[in-house]
């Protein structure tokens, strides 16, 4: 069974080496984040805002100590003692 011809397969190969990738600029290296490292510290912003307000929610989660070492509940049919 063939899906496609070697001439239609050919052809995408080559549209695809020629589209560039998107997220790359030219002259970053290796798509690094480069001038997106620092955020906005003004806190009026909606930006800044809704990043206070997700530092707050993790802060509350990961301030809890036992948050991952809290023993698991044991969920057992009463069945399985017969």
């Amino acid at each position: 069974m063939e899906l496609a011809s070697p001439e239609a397969i050919h052809l995408l190969m080559m549209r695809a080496h020629s589209v560039p990738a998107r997220g790359l600029r030219r002259g970053s290296a290796a798509g690094g984040r480069s001038g997106r490292g620092r955020r906005c510290q003004c806190g009026e912003c909606k930006r800044c805002l809704e990043e206070a307000r997700w530092d707050r929610i993790f802060a509350e989660k990961f301030a809890d100590p036992t948050y991952y070492s809290r023993p698991l509940v044991q969920v057992r049919s009463p069945l399985t003692s017969l």
